[in-house]
């Protein structure tokens, strides 16, 4: 996935693996500076494995979390641990995901700030792998590269380091690199046992990449709530299976195959935008620029544009309404056919797509001690090269869940998510419907 970055800090990962994970309302006063939580869940997910025809299960759900929160001298460190366990009573089956993210601030002096940000993740679902790095950290809004369950331990690693200093009392200068790394389980031999006439491309030779940002960015503080940002970002992504992702033939070593390094690509990112406090209640930022991509092994390239903008507004005690579009280009696992007789796209793969995100998140107070959380997502792509270039996808996903707290330490909580794609490409499109409840203890 190729994301522009202007602040750095960790994408948001901490999504639950049924729901959007809300928690709105009071939590217990922490001096002890760290935390253990866990919830045990009820559920029936109607498509767990994302398929056109969907198979249904009951299920239960387990989830341990511990987190750490320090702060000694001019150095500030965050700590977390997520365990997430789906067992699926039609298949007698688990699922399992692990996420561990830390994140270091350190204040050398008034001017200068270091951060540094480690994520770590292995999931099978789309919503806990993760999206890949982006230029709005920590909001909702993180554009996916498969909507698509993925069996496996598949790796997701994003770290990033950045560093800011003031060059004058209005003007900072910022300096960033992150590193992006995607593993998925799913081999070749995996999914084609031999005999196999046709073959299918692997998760593996699909995803698996290192993309790399260095981002310089300047931030002038206009006025006391306004910022306003210039900055560029170059972009590498690099392929990393050697498998191939489209097959001439039922041969694997067939020197026409396709492998996934022909989508290979650098990148450029030209962009401005502002941070701006509107209200003591309401902030809002906005980027826009340009990105140009090189596909260097399949000699080609991309001009569009870029944006990115969101807005924050907290309009009662508790309650809180987030929303914002993203529009850039993302890794996709669509590669399309490349053995069409016709056309100028003949023996070119999909090279990834155009998508833009829109999404509204609220948490809301609604009496007492009930708390609901509403969060709607909607990502449409576009498809760049191969014979399926033009064509679209769109991927919808809404979380809503209702919690009451008995105590500052105790809740219980019901909700419902809903997902759906719809699709170009033959016998992708699928719905999935699933509801739960649980309870949860945080101390």
């Amino acid at each position: 996935m190729k994301k522009i970055i202007a602040s750095v800090g960790f994408a948001a990962l901490g999504v639950s693996t049924l729901h959007a994970q809300f928690s709105p309302g009071p939590s217990p006063a922490n001096p002890r500076g760290w935390s253990v939580a866990a919830s045990v869940r009820e559920f029936y997910d109607d498509n767990y494995l994302t398929l056109p025809k969907g198979l249904s299960s009951y299920g239960e759900e387990v989830s341990p979390s511990v987190s750490l929160n320090t702060k000694f001298n001019n150095t500030a460190l965050n700590l977390s641990y997520v365990y997430d366990m789906l067992y699926y009573d039609r298949t007698d089956t688990l699922d399992s995901s692990h996420q561990f993210n830390a994140f270091l601030t350190q204040q050398f002096s008034p001017r200068f700030t270091l951060q540094a940000d480690e994520s770590f993740v292995i999931a099978q679902q789309p919503t806990v792998q993760g999206t890949g790095i982006g230029l709005n950290s920590g909001s909702p809004n993180q554009i996916s590269s498969t909507p698509l369950y993925s069996s496996g331990d598949n790796v997701h690693n994003n770290a990033s380091l950045a560093l800011t200093s003031g060059l004058t009392p209005l003007l900072d200068l910022q300096l960033s690199y992150i590193n992006d790394l995607w593993a998925f389980q799913q081999k070749f031999s995996d999914i084609n046992p031999p005999g196999t006439s046709i073959f299918t491309p692997s998760r593996s030779a699909l995803l698996d990449r290192m993309d790399q940002l260095v981002t310089a960015n300047l931030n002038w503080k206009m006025m006391k709530q306004l910022t306003g940002i210039v900055g560029y970002t170059y972009g590498s992504t690099a392929y990393t299976s050697p498998e191939p992702i489209v097959f001439a033939s039922d041969n694997y070593n067939n020197p026409k195959n396709i492998h996934s390094e022909s989508r290979n690509n650098d990148s450029h990112f030209f962009f401005v935008g502002v941070d701006r406090e509107l209200t003591s209640q309401v902030t809002g930022r906005i980027r826009v620029g340009g990105e140009y991509l090189d596909y260097y092994n399949a000699h080609a390239d991309s001009l569009s544009p870029y944006v990115d903008a969101n807005v924050t507004w907290t309009y009662m005690k508790d309650s809180t309404l987030q929303a914002g579009v993203t529009h850039e280009h993302s890794t996709t696992d669509v590669v399309g056919d490349t053995l069409e007789t016709t056309g100028p796209n003949k023996g070119k793969p999909v090279l990834d797509s155009e998508a833009t995100a829109a999404y509204l998140s609220l948490n809301q107070k609604i009496a007492g001690a009930l708390t609901g959380g509403l969060m709607g997502q909607f990502q449409h792509s576009v498809f760049n090269g191969g014979n399926l270039d033009g064509q679209t996808e769109n991927f919808f996903v809404l979380g809503l869940n209702l919690a009451y707290h008995f105590n500052p330490y105790i809740s219980a909580e019901i909700g419902y998510n809903w997902n759906k794609l719809l699709s170009d490409v033959p016998i992708r499109d699928y719905t999935r419907n699933i509801v739960y409840i649980g309870v949860r203890a945080t101390y």
